[in-house]
């Protein structure tokens, strides 16, 4: 099987919040314009997206679930892992249960009941506190990441040719300064490495 750096997780989700927001924005429309000509095709690609939104999102959680169990973490990365991986659970059987309503209604020509209407909403809502928690897993936690960014000189286009220092410069919450008598300048001192315990994770 192809490698996927670090797994295919961050593959699958894209797929899921992208269809699954989809069918419900479509089902809204679908049922705002029911009846105009356009009400039942809306209706009708409401359903394919949410059908195959609900097929990917099984794989989804097959391949979070599988990321939970072999990310490099620590203790405080695993609170926010398992916040996160009880959200998408919640919000899969949200999606799912309206798919089975759905179905339910294929006969409809246009338009969504109140019921499938309700769980579109309450679900894309949890899609996005799901979507964000996983956001912090990478960016506030750095799960999932193989490498860091080395600080070096480089240009951006829109910076007008001056190259520039990311990290190198910059004073941090973590490096106390102190005052140089002699030179009345300020030198940054970087904060020793904090030792961090080992996170035994069993389930």
């Amino acid at each position: 099987m192809i490698e996927v750096i670090p797994n295919w997780h961050p593959v699958a989700v894209h797929f899921t919040v992208a269809l699954l927001i989809t069918a419900s924005v479509l089902f809204a429309a679908g049922t705002l314009f029911r009846k105009a000509a356009s009400g039942g095709a809306l209706t009708a690609a409401a359903r394919w997206n949410l059908a195959i939104g609900a097929a990917v999102t099984v794989a989804t959680l097959a391949t979070g679930w599988s990321a939970y169990n072999t990310v490099a973490h620590d203790a405080a990365s695993h609170a926010n892992m398992t916040v996160h991986l009880r959200w998408a659970i919640a919000t899969a059987l949200v999606f799912l249960a309206a798919a089975g309503v759905a179905w339910l209604e294929r006969r409809k020509v246009a338009g969504a009941g109140v019921v499938l209407l309700a769980l579109l909403a309450g679900g894309s809502g949890a899609l996005a506190v799901t979507g964000w928690l996983g956001g912090e897993n990478v960016y506030r936690y750095g799960l999932g990441v193989m490498a860091l960014p080395k600080s070096g000189d480089h240009v951006h286009p829109a910076s007008g040719g001056h190259p520039h220092d990311h990290g190198d410069d910059h004073e941090t919450a973590d490096a106390p300064t102190t005052p140089d008598a002699a030179a009345g300048k300020v030198e940054t001192r970087p904060a020793p490495d904090a030792p961090s315990a080992p996170h035994e994770h069993a389930h």
